[in-house]
């Protein structure tokens, strides 16, 4: 017996043992931990996939605002656990959404929560944001050791939907184009494409001066080959709705039907305005020479101002599309050639006395409007100077336009067309515009 208890064989076995327990406990604790880990890691992706998703549904809202379609019928509230759902966290019994990976039954003591939230300021900086806080509470199991019962696990993720400053120069499908040393003012309004290009935004001259702007922004990306420009351009941002859309259909249905009074009266020359004494008239000549324009003007044919003549007044100016005429006709083309010095203002509205009937829905889109040329083939150039300006609207969604305006201030100068290059020195501003006419671009970000 002696001999037993003085033996020490299988004492570092019985002492691996104890200490043993303790270990395993550790590593255990550890792993459940661990299991913590990665609920929490998915709850974030969740929450910020809620975030995300929630504000991009607040950025279509903000443009229907803007009169601006939007085609979301559902909520902010629903977009958010929409895909809180899609990365597997649901409230209890809210597991209906398209694309749901949520389970209908949770472990027993397991229960999870999704909360979506607007506010108009976060950590003092004041827009819009939408909010997501996901959550899962599970039951603890070695963790009770520890005095834990339940574990909580939440995270959170925001958005901020950041407007794009309004664009008074909007390429629609093509790059808009900075080219040779052109110096650009427009500190009240941005430039922007909607060209998904690499060379969306493309600056190509040497000398440029576009630091007093808005915004400069590309559907896709930059190409600079005169220096550090890109840096100043907002890359793959949303693309911008055309505000005047509705003017394309309304005028390509217009009849010589639609048009009666032939001369536009017997008091006004043959170029005269379109709203005449008797009703709204096209006109098939234009003037040679200095005029002085006053009202809305259809015009047809080939009108080119050319030599030096002095074309000044308050109209707009609407080219008519091709097959007007007839079924040969080609439509309407504004070309400007020699030194003419033009003094033009757009209307600040159009009433309906001075379209045909049948543009009576879309009136309200010409206030403000200088020209609208629906060509696809014409290359519309406008250039201003000191003494040269172009105070209003110019519209070309089918057409690249090269504009060199005026360097004189207006509160509504904008040019919209299918792509649009910059040359010499402009000034733009479209505070006075009318509001349906000032197109919209925003971006959703996620904010710390």
């Amino acid at each position: 017996m002696r001999s037993m208890l003085n033996c020490r064989r299988g004492s570092a076995a019985f002492a691996t043992v104890v200490a043993m327990i303790p270990l395993i406990a550790a590593i255990s604790l550890g792993g459940e931990a661990g299991t913590w880990y990665v609920t929490r890691h998915h709850a974030q992706n969740a929450a910020d996939a809620a975030a995300y998703s929630g504000a991009l549904k607040l950025a279509c809202d903000l443009a229907a605002s803007s009169s601006v379609t939007c085609s979301d019928a559902s909520t902010v509230d629903y977009r958010g656990k929409q895909f809180a759902a899609r990365n597997a966290f649901c409230n209890s019994g809210d597991t209906s959404y398209p694309g749901s990976r949520c389970s209908t039954t949770l472990p027993t003591g397991t229960s999870q929560s999704v909360a979506i939230a607007q506010l108009t300021s976060w950590k003092g900086e004041t827009g819009n944001f939408v909010q997501a806080t996901v959550g899962q509470q599970q039951p603890a199991f070695l963790a009770k050791f520890l005095g834990l019962s339940t574990v909580s696990i939440q995270a959170m993720g925001t958005a901020k939907v950041v407007d794009v400053t309004t664009p008074c120069v909007l390429a629609l499908k093509d790059s808009i184009t900075f080219q040779g040393s052109t110096t650009v003012n427009s500190p009240k309004c941005g430039l922007a494409s909607n060209s998904t290009s690499q060379n969306s935004v493309d600056f190509t001259g040497n000398g440029l001066n576009v630091t007093n702007v808005g915004s400069i922004s590309g559907g896709g990306g930059c190409k600079d080959t005169g220096g550090a420009q890109c840096s100043k351009a907002i890359t793959y941002a949303p693309p911008a709705p055309d505000p005047l859309s509705g003017l394309n259909a309304a005028i390509s249905a217009l009849k010589l039907a639609d048009f009666t009074g032939g001369s536009c009266g017997s008091s006004l020359k043959a170029y005269g305005p379109a709203n005449g004494t008797t009703a709204p008239c096209y006109n098939t000549t234009w003037p040679s020479g200095s005029a002085t324009l006053s009202g809305v003007y259809f015009l047809t044919g080939n009108i080119t101002i050319n030599g030096s003549p002095t074309i000044s007044g308050t109209a707009t100016l609407i080219l008519m599309p091709p097959k007007f005429l007839s079924s040969g006709d080609t439509g309407a083309t504004l070309r400007i050639t020699g030194n003419p010095t033009i003094q033009l203002t757009a209307l600040s509205s159009v009433t309906t006395a001075q379209v045909p009937s049948a543009m009576s829905t879309v009136v309200g889109l010409m206030s403000k409007l200088l020209i609208y040329d629906p060509e696809a083939s014409s290359n519309l150039k406008i250039s201003g100077s000191s003494t040269s300006y172009f105070n209003g609207i110019t519209y070309a969604p089918n057409a690249d336009v090269t504009y060199q305006g005026s360097t004189q201030a207006y509160d509504c100068v904008q040019v919209i067309a299918k792509g649009v290059s910059l040359s010499g020195n402009s000034i733009f501003d479209n505070t006075g515009c009318p509001a349906s006419s000032v197109a919209h671009s925003r971006y959703v970000r996620m904010v710390p």
